[in-house]
């Protein structure tokens, strides 16, 4: 086994982590940048593998002697940045967000921040990950918790069946895991991206170099095929996105790539300019502390709430790669030298200590509720706000078990507590968010009202709704179910009033597909559903409401915590949305409304966000409440909805009350 420096590894390792970072920054133009932890886990494997067999073939291998220089290699950058990143997470975080932060940290100590992720925080390509200082981890722990079985099962297989079939073992191994991932991302596509037994074939990609056939090539086939692989890498970088289904099949498109530079790159290392040159290497050494540092990095500047524009970009680049140069020259090149302790020693000191610092620390912070104390009062008013979901607070009547069939009104009673239901509520999430401020209006208006809403469900009567999974368009079956049952219920029920209301965003902005049998588009579809739904309720109902939606954050770069944030962090960022932004998101939407009014006089249409919409700018507090949900940028929070009820009625008048 050769065991020299590679100095064209060191390149593929530069690409890999600067791949990642230009994607995390948001350059559109490398939105697959993602595949860089892929060609990492290739690298790892390939140089795991070939220290392990160069061990066993010298007979130098042991267990102990393997961890304490994965404890070396890994662990004094680890616990450094773990350790930076706790300090400013203490300044920072809400005692909420710092008990979950720090059960991250406990995961992550033991080198399963890849189970955390998938429990705790799903989607890997989500808005919210941006407040996941530690996200970025959970392929450490992917590439650990192989290394805990991989040198064991070579060690076994070995002694048992010796060097000649080892290639036949990766090769099935390699297999499996492919199909397992490919299987796990048809079943549950959000989970499986963390997941080492699905990530395990592209550390073995890796591993199957070391035992490949070595083909002399000529040196300008060697340059070919280097160059062939590192364009892959670049396209695939380019082309794909968070829509790709992704890993699986897709993945092997960079995990090959990269395979191929490693294997062709063993007969002619130095004659590949891009990898080879002094700037590759030098990012290529630095590229475990810059992985390390730069999405800490990227997460401060959001929790500060920085625009990430160019400048900004170049900032998180600038600050990650000092920070990494600074730890590799203090903290890893020093680390070295303790390969010659024993290896009992260096793995209590270098990992055991610590794992138990950080464990208290995390229990501590369990202990004390987040410590509190950190802050005045008002905070956990407003926190307090911020954590109030509908959806949980109304749980009896918003998704329940069976679409098909409606909830209980007794469980389901806005306003009034009475006999006669006065209006029926009907709509998806967004509806549900609008039940504090329906409430209020309900009360003031002495009316009761009974709410039957469920998640991506706005009433569009005999319409499919489809939303797009990891590349493939899947019919929301729920939703059909909920709006058949409305029908149904409808066709035999008389209201004063019914109240339609939802998101109306992703229906004209490619995030749901709508079908009715026919060749329309989705915004066809749409308007011939909204029509349909406004003749049957009116055909129910005294009276038809529509309400219109709300502004959505995300298209202003304002987190629903920005009052927080902006007294916690002594920033003065100005917590509002662009009501022109707002309005031309659904500009066709208000079209369709126009012409409902036109077709059906009765229908009276309120918009809640008057109360909060000046000539430019919508503010998303009303007096010190913030009105929508922690880590949401659309949804009201119940407390939030409440306080938009009351201003409505102070600016406009109770627009259930009968005039």
């Amino acid at each position: 086994m050769n065991l020299s420096y590679r100095a064209d590894i060191d390149g593929l390792r530069a690409a890999a982590v600067l791949l990642v970072i230009f994607n995390h920054i948001g350059w559109t133009f490398f939105s697959g940048g993602y595949i860089g932890v892929d060609i990492f886990f290739v690298i790892s494997g390939y140089l795991i593998t070939t220290t392990v067999i160069h061990d066993i073939q010298t007979e130098k291998f042991s267990v102990a002697r393997f961890y304490k220089k994965r404890v070396i290699r890994l662990a004094p950058a680890y616990f450094t940045v773990l350790t930076a990143v706790s300090l400013c997470a203490w300044h920072v975080l809400l005692p909420d967000d710092l008990m979950t932060y720090f059960k991250s940290v406990l995961y992550a100590t033991f080198l399963m921040a890849n189970i955390f992720m998938q429990k705790e925080v799903g989607d890997y390509f989500s808005q919210s990950v941006h407040e996941t200082p530690l996200l970025h981890l959970w392929s450490l722990g992917v590439e650990e918790q192989f290394y805990i079985f991989w040198p064991l099962i070579l060690l076994f297989f070995v002694q048992k069946w010796g060097f000649k079939h080892v290639l036949w073992l990766i090769g099935a191994l390699f297999i499996v895991s492919l199909a397992y991932a490919q299987f796990e991302l048809h079943d549950n596509a959000e989970k499986a991206y963390y997941s080492m037994p699905v990530r395990a074939f592209e550390l073995l990609c890796g591993a199957l170099i070391c035992f490949m056939p070595k083909i002399q090539l000529p040196a300008a086939v060697t340059k070919l095929i280097v160059w062939f692989s590192l364009a892959v890498i670049f396209a695939t970088a380019c082309l794909m996105d968070h829509k790709t289904p992704f890993p699986g099949v897709m993945a092997l498109f960079p995990c090959v790539a990269a395979a191929l530079i490693i294997y062709a790159g063993g007969s002619a290392p130095r004659h590949n300019l891009l990898l080879s040159n002094g700037f590759s290497r030098w990012v290529g050494k630095i590229s475990y502390p810059l992985y390390l540092w730069h999405w800490p990095v990227i997460v401060l500047f959001y929790m500060y709430m920085r625009p990430m524009n160019e400048l900004n970009q170049l900032w998180v680049l600038a600050i990650s790669i000092s920070l990494a140069y600074i730890t590799y020259i203090f903290i890893e090149k020093p680390s070295k030298r303790f390969v010659m302790l024993p290896n009992k020693t260096v793995i209590l000191a270098g990992f055991v200590m610590p794992a138990l610092l950080f464990s208290s620390a995390a229990f501590s912070m369990w202990l004390e509720k987040g410590y509190p104390q950190r802050f005045p009062q008002a905070i956990y008013t407003q926190t307090a706000a911020l954590n109030a979901f509908a959806h949980e607070i109304r749980y009896k009547c918003m998704d329940t078990e069976d679409p098909s069939t409606l909830p209980k009104p007794e469980d389901c009673v806005l306003g009034r507590q009475k006999d006669e239901i006065d209006f029926l509520l009907i709509g998806d999430s967004h509806a549900n968010s609008y039940s504090g401020m329906l409430d209020v209006w309900a009360k003031d208006a002495q009316l009761r009202g009974y709410d039957v809403t469920q998640s991506s469900t706005f009433y569009l009567p005999d319409v499919h709704t489809l939303q797009m999974n990891y590349g493939k368009w899947v019919e929301l079956e729920q939703t059909k179910q909920r709006n058949d049952a409305v029908t149904e219920h409808l066709a035999h029920k008389h209201y004063p009033m019914v109240i339609l209301a939802g998101g109306y965003y992703p229906y004209f902005h490619q995030g749901w597909k709508l079908q009715d049998g026919t060749e329309h588009s989705s915004e066809e579809i749409f308007e011939k559903g909204l029509m349909k739904a406004i003749a049957i309720a009116s055909q129910s109902a005294d009276q038809v409401i529509l309400l219109d939606d709300m502004p959505r954050l995300m298209r202003n770069d304002v987190p629903a915590d920005c009052i927080v944030r902006n007294e916690i962090l002594n920033t003065r960022v100005n917590c509002a949305v662009s009501r022109q932004v707002f309005q031309r998101d659904l500009i066709q939407f208000y079209k369709m409304v126009a012409r409902a009014e036109h077709q059906f006089p009765q229908l009276k249409v309120i918009r809640p966000a008057s109360s909060i919409c000046g000539a430019a700018l919508c503010s998303i507090n009303i007096n010190g409440v913030p009105l929508y949900r922690n880590k949401d940028d659309n949804h009201l929070n119940y407390i939030g909805s409440q306080q938009l009820g009351l201003a409505y009625i102070k600016q406009f008048g109770n627009p259930l009350k009968l005039h």
